[in-house]
């Protein structure tokens, strides 16, 4: 089994299979962040654009592909493990709906990348399949998403 890990806000780094019950199966194959579009500026009367050649790097989104198996019972489904990790991922103060995302920090083994950001929860399985007699495992396919709005606190370069 190919190996992840996440450490949500300052927390323990936890193998995803082994903390959540989650399987990954793929990630964006981004070795580097994007660049921010150059500036460039062009006048009616020069042929052609003067570039500005400096450049940042620019936020993105780094999705990772899950499968979640689980036995198919009450208070023990795939709806539950995705409940428990998205309720991981946040804060939220009594008598109040704000939440607030904690920063995680998702370690691609396979790919060697450490991804830091804020996460999307999950919220709707790509694939989901269940029998409602209960005779076989939940499996749900679901899509995570970290956006990185500073690139410079990843590393494309992981040392496993």
């Amino acid at each position: 089994m190919i190996t992840s890990r996440i450490q949500i806000a300052g927390g323990q780094i936890l193998d995803t299979y082994k903390g959540y019950g989650f399987i990954y199966m793929s990630a964006d194959n981004r070795t580097e962040a994007p660049i921010k579009k150059r500036d460039v500026t062009s006048y009616a009367e020069e042929a052609g654009e003067h570039t500005d050649p400096r450049t940042v790097q620019d936020a993105f989104d780094y999705k990772v592909k899950f499968l979640i198996e689980a036995p198919n019972q009450n208070l023990v489904n795939a709806n539950t493990r995705i409940a428990a990790f998205n309720k991981a991922l946040y804060t939220q103060q009594s008598n109040s709906d704000v939440r607030t995302y904690k920063e995680v920090t998702f370690y691609d083994d396979y790919k060697r990348v450490k991804i830091v950001g804020l996460p999307e929860p999950i919220s709707e399985p790509t694939d989901f399949y269940r029998r409602q007699d209960g005779s076989v495992m939940d499996c749900a396919v679901v899509e995570f998403t970290i956006h990185v709005s500073n690139p410079t606190k990843c590393d494309f370069d992981l040392s496993v």
